[in-house]
């Protein structure tokens, strides 16, 4: 269908790429390893829509590789090297779009190009085999994120209520398919923005529990740096949403992890005062389930044994390696027990449905995978009664705000927001606690957001 000319769109006029390094102060680790620092992806564009107003937009990323390339056996190239020179083509793609559209519009042909800018990136560093398509989105969300923050703030809005017919050129059929005619995002996102978001807590794999565990008595909250421990971090912010990072090798190992996580857990929001408060939890084994019966035997042990833990869990993101195929009795069976969301296996849009055939419960969106996808799975999922949660990639800075603005303004099956950035790479949000400390500030197990996302996509 050919779009049909808004006011609001625009055209970019100029773009600028910038990166620094992020270390992490406290490894994140995966089923994978360790994840100790990574490059944050900066890409600012100037843009100028058809009633001649111009705008500057920001986007950025944390270039995650060993997220976005998972189980890929290693060549031996530097892979943020590789995730670089993808993010610069994506620079240059869109520099080179001719005439005005609306963001979505650029988005999705940002994404359609996907086939030909890790072609590029990997003739340029002589790579024997093909970046992930996940590599080659994470690296197009920077510039996709900048795209929609320049559109909205060169019309003087908030992003989030234009996502309209007035400001659209088509509407969703044109990107989803017939079952989408005559609604745009506007329609799947929240009629008010939310103020308050829980937070969702990250335990990752083998993290010490308890100050014991980690080497004595924790730090004062006063001092410098995260604490160590999950009982401290529960007793200090009150957080009850916990994300537990697993091994997925041994499912004894794992339901055992679960009973313990949630005892410590139990205990230090008892010790806080205030009433009885029980934490909900959710498994995400980063794709090292082999099939449904691994997770199906966590989840019998955990009834056998601790009823009132499985009661606790919500759901299970990405259990098994994304290019997986299983037999769709097998996952609907699992996904009647506990919803079973795609993450690194939602790397499109277009074809949630043949997920939902395959017997997913529903999807994980996240910003990093860039807004224009984030919106149009969340669409999905919306629209189809899918299980829909937004989660997180370490955002740091101005990608934390990304992150929340859209959390505040979609309605979710879960309403936290995960924000593991304030334990793992406190360093990177330096700027963001100067000008915005209340993103930063967990009180009681939230955080308060009443300006979130007034102009642009933050």
């Amino acid at each position: 269908m050919t779009p049909t000319a808004r006011p609001s769109d625009v055209r970019v006029e100029h773009a600028e790429v910038r990166y620094r390094a992020v270390p992490f102060r406290t490894p994140l680790v995966l089923s994978s390893g360790p994840i100790t620092g990574l490059t944050e992806a900066q890409v600012t564009l100037g843009v100028r829509n058809r009633k001649g107003a111009r705008a500057s937009g920001h986007g950025t990323v944390l270039l995650s590789h060993p997220w976005a390339y998972g189980g890929t056996p290693c060549q031996g190239e530097d892979r943020d090297a590789v995730m670089r020179t993808v993010v610069e083509l994506a620079r240059d793609a869109v520099l080179a779009a001719d005439g005005y559209h609306d963001p979505l519009r650029l988005g999705v042909g940002l994404a359609r190009a996907l086939g030909d800018l890790p072609g590029h990136a990997r003739t340029a560093h002589r790579l024997p085999h093909p970046i992930p398509r996940l590599a080659g989105l994470l690296c197009l969300a920077p510039v996709d994120a900048a795209l929609h923050d320049a559109w909205a703030r060169a019309a003087g809005a908030s992003a989030y209520r234009l996502y309209d017919a007035d400001h659209l050129g088509a509407d969703l059929a044109d990107y989803l398919g017939p079952a989408f005619a005559g609604r745009h995002p506007a329609d799947c996102l929240a009629g008010k923005p939310a103020t308050r978001l829980p937070v969702q807590h990250v335990v990752g794999v083998d993290e010490p529990l308890t100050p014991a565990e980690s080497g004595g008595p924790d730090r004062p909250a006063t001092a410098d740096g995260p604490p160590r421990d999950l009982a401290t971090w529960v007793r200090r912010d009150g957080v009850r949403w916990l994300k537990l990072k697993v091994h997925g090798t041994a499912p004894d190992h794992d339901a055992a992890r679960v009973r313990e996580v949630y005892r410590v857990a139990t205990e230090a929001l008892a010790a806080r005062g205030g009433g009885p408060a029980r934490p909900r939890l959710s498994l995400d084994p980063n794709e090292a389930y082999g099939g449904p019966e691994e997770l199906l035997t966590v989840l019998r042990l955990l009834e056998r044994d601790a009823p009132e833990v499985r009661r606790a869990l919500v759901y299970a993101e990405q259990p098994f390696p994304r290019d997986a195929s299983h037999h769709p009795g097998a996952l609907a069976t699992l996904g009647a027990e506990l919803p079973i969301v795609a993450d690194e296996g939602a790397d499109d849009a277009t074809r949630l449905d043949e997920l939902a055939a395959e017997g997913w419960s529903g999807v994980a969106v996240k910003t990093a995978k860039g807004q224009t996808q984030t919106l149009l799975a969340a669409c999905w999922a919306r629209r189809h009664g899918r299980f829909l949660t937004l989660q997180d990639l370490t955002s740091v800075g101005a990608a934390l705000e990304h992150s929340a603005a859209f959390a505040a303004h979609l309605s979710r099956s879960v309403p936290a927001l995960e924000c593991n950035s304030r334990q793992y790479a406190p360093d990177g949000n330096a700027e963001l606690a100067a000008h915005r400390p209340a993103l930063l500030r967990v009180r009681d197990g939230e955080l308060y957001v009443p300006d979130i996302g007034r102009n642009g996509i933050r």
